[in-house]
């Protein structure tokens, strides 16, 4: 290995352990604030006597609200194809939205108070008591008054239409001013929900977004992190200039609380993360380093200035529901671009139809992936061809290339010189045969990112595999899990490599190296959901047959010089931008005399 091997190496394990480092900090310094938190409440409540005064809130924290005399709740059920929304009057929302079908899941379940409650602070609670007014199989109807004398009424549709969806409902609030004094206030704020990670290894997903005159834009779980030069966010808020939508996400499901209006407005945006008292993971109980949490999110109304007597509406609409393009496209008002598939954007979005194309011919979403890979390796088989090719004509030049290493072993740049000259003799592009690595790098990840993010792939069954989107572990041998697509992987790409021309450059020790390679991507794909095991087992497995195929059908290269173009003799080309008007040369002659002497 060369010099710059080593330092990359090195530069590697000093950022590992560095990384190790700061992690084993962040756990103790969270571990120590859990423990100060849990014995200071015990102190205080061993403290505290009976009948003692309440304590002044902490800054921040909503202020206490006049005790109300205690109202019964109240609750109703609206049913849009598998999807059961659960209403409350404590709050006046959507407490729980049910997802039956192959999802089974049940959303906003951690959440302190329902969907669609009105909080006059970000961080606080909708104080206000509801009653149930109306109510039907479409539509239910929640009516109270705040403390200022203003009566807030909340409707919520079952959405109906062209761009109407089972997980698609439309809320309308309707403030009224009773009051004899005039109402102004920008502190109105429509809480989107909580959002918490179906299990704990999916917590990294989890998150909040906003959409600003179209232009969105999110924070994943890493926002709220200790960094390496800077403590952790406890929340975050900012102020749009057009707010269109704004929620939370996870790495299958979303919140998205949408205003449905002819125009834009200014609107402002909150979140924040809370540590959850019960881990996600039965299996985690009791571990105390580990920590799972839950993501709220409250968006703004625009400002509110009501004279006595005076009203206004606003319309949203609320989605709680998977992560699907194909579903968040046909609602519209841009609700597909909460899918953030990165920067191989139009390639995943590509990616998706074809593989939801698929499905609809096969009826498997399996079967979808394998087609999906086949088609994409087809896609691409004319370059790699020419790149196979070019290798083999490489790997022909080999005894001349390492002749001129030893000829020139003292003189880097010559020897450089003379391998760029022999490969123009045989017409040979060194850059030939890493064109298909370079194109298949966006494919990739665009693919990556689709089958990552995938909630149609969730709960879906194939051969042995239960659930595509997790890893297909079918059993365990002495504590470590048995799956069989990784494993799959790993085989086909050592048979891959096998059946690869390697470069003629390539040394010992990148041979060596080269080999390691499908361990090492064993290693990190181990763990993968089993569509992304499938897409690359079935990709390798592809790659084998095509290469079988083409040393079958394509001919074997030959080595043979290419006739170089003579070299034109006579006057360089004059270069047009020293004769502009292209002039001929003027003519030889006595020249006038010069005037003045």
């Amino acid at each position: 290995m060369d010099r710059k091997g080593w330092i990359v190496v090195i530069a590697c394990v000093i950022l590992m352990g560095l990384n190790w480092h700061y992690m084993q900090e962040n756990q103790k310094a969270l571990a120590e604030a859990k423990g100060k938190s849990e014995a200071r409440q015990a102190v205080d409540a061993a403290a505290k006597p009976a009948g003692a005064a309440v304590t002044a809130p902490a800054p921040g924290t909503p202020a206490p609200q006049p005790s109300t005399p205690e109202v019964p709740e109240e609750k109703h059920a609206l049913k849009a194809g598998s999807v059961t929304f659960e209403l409350t009057s404590k709050g006046g929302g959507i407490a729980r939205a049910v997802l039956a079908g192959t999802d089974q899941v049940t959303l906003n379940e951690n959440a302190p108070e329902p969907v669609g409650a009105l909080r006059r602070e970000p961080a606080g609670l909708d104080t206000i008591s509801y009653k149930l007014t109306a109510k039907s199989d479409k539509s239910a109807t929640f009516e109270g008054m705040s403390a200022e004398g203003i009566v807030v009424t909340k409707t919520y549709t079952l959405t109906e239409g062209k761009e109407s969806d089972a997980h698609l409902i439309d809320l309308t609030i309707t403030l009224k001013n009773t009051g004899a004094a005039q109402h102004r206030s920008e502190e109105y704020y429509l809480y989107a929900g909580a959002s918490s990670a179906l299990k704990h290894d999916d917590a990294r997903y989890e998150g909040f977004f906003w959409n600003d005159a179209g232009d969105a834009d999110f924070h994943q779980a890493d926002y709220f992190a200790k960094g390496w030069f800077s403590d952790a966010k406890a929340e975050f808020r900012q102020s749009f200039g057009a707010l269109r939508y704004a929620g939370v996400m996870g790495r299958f499901y979303t919140h998205i609380v949408t205003r449905v209006a002819a125009k834009d407005a200014p609107g402002k945006f909150w979140s924040a993360r809370r540590t959850l008292a019960r881990p996600i993971d039965a299996a985690h109980a009791g571990k105390a380093d580990i920590e799972d949490h839950a993501y709220d999110a409250a968006l703004g109304l625009p400002a509110v200035d009501l004279a006595p007597g005076a009203s206004l509406s606003e319309a949203y609409q609320i989605y709680l529901g998977p992560k699907e393009y194909d579903r968040l496209s046909k609602i519209g008002r841009q609700r597909s671009f909460a899918m953030f598939y990165g920067w191989f954007k139009p390639i995943s979005i590509f990616m998706s139809w074809v593989m939801r194309w698929m499905h609809d011919i096969t009826g498997s979403w399996g079967m979808a992936v394998i087609l999906l890979t086949i088609f994409v390796r087809t896609l691409i088989w004319p370059i790699h061809a020419k790149s196979t090719y070019t290798m083999k004509r490489m790997g022909l030049l080999g005894p001349m290339m390492k002749e001129l290493q030893e000829k020139y072993k003292d003189n880097p740049q010559q020897q450089q010189m003379e391998v760029m000259k022999l490969y123009r003799e045989y017409g040979v592009n060194p850059l030939g045969g890493c064109l298909p690595l370079f194109l298949q790098i966006p494919i990739f990840f665009g693919l990556y990112r689709v089958l990552e993010y995938a909630a149609e792939l969730r709960g879906q069954s194939f051969l042995w595999v239960k659930d595509m989107a997790a890893a297909d572990t079918v059993t365990q041998f002495m504590g470590f899990d048995i799956n069989p697509l990784p494993l799959i992987m790993g085989v086909t790409m050592i048979a891959q490599m096998k059946l690869t021309p390697q470069p003629a450059s390539a040394d010992k020790t990148q041979q060596r190296i080269m080999m390691l390679m499908p361990f090492f991507f064993l290693f990190i794909c181990y763990n993968f959901a089993a569509a992304l095991a499938l897409y690359w087992s079935t990709q390798n497995v592809f790659s084998i047959a095509q290469t079988w195929v083409m040393k079958l059908y394509m001919p074997e290269p030959k080595l043979e010089k290419v006739a170089q173009k003579p070299v034109a003799k006579g006057p360089p080309p004059q270069n047009p931008f020293f004769n502009p008007m292209g002039h001929k040369d003027k003519k030889k002659g006595p020249k006038p005399p010069r005037l003045g002497g």
